[in-house]
């Protein structure tokens, strides 16, 4: 699929990206270190209820929300910037989104800029926020 900036007009919001985390998903993600991102025991001896999801996994859930849409264009040219909020644990449902916010001609293309943020489906709480960017043809 090609994207062309007339379909990412100002204002639009990408197909939301949706995943339940599991506790096997956790695991690998934070493989090899043993803390409380990988045993359970940890994230129980640090007050939370289950294991914490790693910062570097909600790359790859904008990554790959962005990879649907975008396609090899985002594999060339995307950029992405984001600091986390709150916590993700395994067994919960996290969505990322994203809204386009501006296109601006760069070079012979468009640079469609995005605001960017992710939530726990469970309780709607913000749990990353940040912006993204690719570049697409005009």
């Amino acid at each position: 699929m090609t994207v062309q900036a007339s379909d990412v007009p100002v204002g639009m919001e990408l197909p939301l990206f949706q995943r339940h985390i599991t506790r096997e998903m956790a695991m690998i993600h934070g493989a090899p270190m043993k803390n409380f991102h990988t045993v359970l025991e940890e994230a129980l001896a640090m007050g939370y209820p289950d294991l914490v999801i790693a910062g570097p996994m909600f790359i790859c859930f904008f990554s790959e929300m962005f990879t649907r849409y975008f396609g090899t264009d985002w594999i060339e040219s995307g950029d992405l910037e984001f600091k986390l909020l709150k916590p993700i644990l395994a067994n919960q449902t996290i969505a990322a989104q994203a809204i386009v916010r501006a296109c601006e001609p760069e070079g012979d293309r468009v640079r469609v800029r995005m605001d960017i943020w992710c939530q726990r489906e469970e309780d709607r709480v913000q749990t990353s926020v940040g912006s993204a960017s690719v570049l697409v043809k005009p």
